[in-house]
């Protein structure tokens, strides 16, 4: 809440400065755009003189990024065509900002994307500055809370050497990556010793007037028996009570022994679905235990399988929810600094992870695209690109649709085919 209003308070005064005319402030609608020259001049003066050395390593994890990317890219469209319409993502599920992602919770997410944007832009600057190209001005972006940051290199970047161009485009994409590494590092440490504390399946949301609530049932309770079978995954409990029907009686025994006897409902009443008439319903939502924890043993040891681990980093939002945190204390043993703090290092991860790789990718204006145009520029001295040099433009720009074209298409094309066949 401090936070909150500390950044309402900054914005309105932001927005004041710029209605008044300050040349450090510019409005674009509701958006305001803050330029810092001392920022500049802070990173001008900090570049540490070894940066340079890494530029050769950005171009070459931004080129193996971009290539993984793609080829992500059109596996998901591929896959996308098998989809049926119901289970198509929802177009929020495109855009990385928290507040607009319902799966990307609010403060853990702008943690871990103030923390990426920063590195990212930092990055940018001190390698323009390795190589002796100056920083004009650098700032922030705020819309009551901060949407990103910007360095901005002097022109002497568009004059310069095709590899140069190509290093300071990097920089960005790669400190994310590189961030996202150390933190999964972190990570692996904070995960040493955790376990499932009773082997079950965990319960993490109570339906209102349902049999559960009626029985006292609480979300963090962990199902270990039902009538006389345990309980050891989902799939179990899901086929015990697939025989059980409305009206009848189940005793479940929960972690610490306690046992409660549920009345089952007729399913009927809550869904309103016919094949569900008669069919037994408790009113509970579930986890599988050990399946939740299978999804974190990747991080615990990340360089045995990276690309597993990376996978899973991926699937993150999807798999492991924000409403799931309160109960990992019930259902597991605590890492090091506790659930909380693991969270957050997980969505900064995520975070770093999903800025870099959006900047891998080759659109523009991002810096995917950017760099692919500087690794292209040489081809302008062939003697076919030589009277068409904006040639590299156009293809830069068709890769940019292209990609563009494959991020969307697991949320339009299971929409679409229905459609199609319909003709």
């Amino acid at each position: 809440m401090v936070f909150l209003v500390a950044c309402l308070a900054l914005y309105m005064y932001t927005v004041r400065h710029g209605l008044r005319g300050s040349k450090n402030v510019k409005l674009y609608g509701p958006v305001a755009l803050i330029r810092c020259e001392k920022c500049a001049q802070i990173i001008e003066r900090f570049t540490p003189k070894w940066i340079r050395l890494l530029g050769p390593v950005a171009v070459v994890v931004w080129l193996t990024g971009m290539v993984a990317g793609m080829a992500l890219l059109v596996g998901s469209a591929i896959a996308s065509l098998a989809v049926p319409p119901e289970y198509a993502p929802p177009p929020s599920a495109l855009i990385g900002l928290p507040g607009l992602n319902p799966l990307i919770p609010l403060w853990y997410g702008l943690t871990g994307l103030i923390v990426a944007v920063i590195l990212h832009e930092l990055a940018h600057g001190f390698e323009a500055r390795a190589n002796g190209i100056p920083i004009k001005s650098a700032g922030v972006l705020l819309l009551v809370l901060p949407l990103g940051a910007f360095v901005e290199p002097g022109e002497q970047l568009q004059d310069a050497k095709p590899i140069t161009k190509a290093k300071v485009f990097s920089a960005g994409p790669f400190a994310n990556i590189l961030a996202m590494l150390l933190i999964m590092l972190l990570i692996s440490q904070q995960l040493t010793g955790v376990a499932v504390k009773v082997q079950g399946v965990g319960i993490t949301a109570i339906m209102s007037s349902s049999p559960a609530e009626k029985a006292g049932i609480q979300p963090g309770d962990v199902i270990v028996r039902v009538d006389d079978v345990e309980i050891t995954n989902l799939q179990q409990f899901l086929s015990v009570m697939a025989s059980k029907k409305a009206g009848e009686k189940v005793t479940l025994t929960l972690s610490g022994g306690r046992e409660v006897a549920v009345i089952l409902a007729d399913k009927y009443s809550y869904s309103g679905k016919i094949e569900d008439r008669g069919v037994g319903f408790i009113g509970i939502s579930l986890v599988d235990l050990d399946q939740t924890l299978s999804l974190l043993t990747p991080f615990s040891n990340p360089f045995s399988d990276p690309l597993g681990t990376m996978r899973n980093l991926l699937i993150m939002p999807a798999l492991l929810p924000p409403s799931l945190l309160p109960y990992l204390k019930s259902f597991y043993t605590q890492p090091i600094s506790g659930w909380e703090t693991l969270y957050m290092l997980l969505w900064i991860a995520w975070m770093n992870f999903a800025v870099g790789l959006a900047n891998m990718l080759p659109i523009i204006p991002f810096d995917g695209g950017n760099a692919l145009k500087a690794v292209l520029e040489p081809l302008t001295r062939l003697p076919f690109f030589s009277t068409r040099r904006k040639a590299i433009d156009t293809v830069v720009g068709v890769i940019s649709i292209i990609t563009v074209a494959l991020i969307i298409a697991p949320v339009i094309v299971p929409r679409l085919l229905p459609l199609l066949r319909l003709r």
